[in-house]
C-alpha cells in the first residue's frame, strides 16, 4: 500500500509539473503571436497611409496641379489674371462668305 501511495503522488506531481510547463509555453506563444499581430496592424496602417498618398499624387497628376506646382517652383511662372491679359492677333486673314 505504501508503494501505491508513492506512485500516485509521483504521477500527480509529474502531471501538475507538465501542465505548468504547457501553461508557460502557451502564455509565451500567445505573447509572441500578439506582438506579431500588433506589427501586422502597424504595417496595415502604414500601407493605408501610403495608398492614400499614391491616390492623392495620382489625382494631382491627372488634374494638372503637379504641372502647375512645377511651373511655379522651377520656372517661377505665375497664373496671369485674365482681366489684365491683352490678346494680340497677328496676320489675321479675313474670311469672306
Amino acid at each position: 500500500m505504501n508503494s501505491k501511495w508513492y506512485k500516485r503522488s509521483l504521477f500527480m506531481f509529474l502531471s501538475v509539473f507538465a501542465s505548468g510547463l504547457f501553461e508557460v509555453d502557451v502564455h509565451f506563444k500567445k505573447r509572441e503571436y500578439f506582438k506579431k499581430y500588433e506589427s501586422l496592424i502597424q504595417d496595415k496602417i502604414q500601407l493605408e497611409i501610403d495608398w492614400r498618398k499614391i491616390q492623392f499624387d495620382l489625382s494631382e497628376i491627372s488634374s494638372g496641379l503637379s504641372l502647375e506646382k512645377d511651373a511655379k517652383l522651377k520656372a517661377n511662372m505665375i497664373i496671369l489674371d485674365p482681366s489684365l491679359a491683352k490678346i494680340v492677333i497677328l496676320n489675321e486673314q479675313k474670311t469672306e462668305k
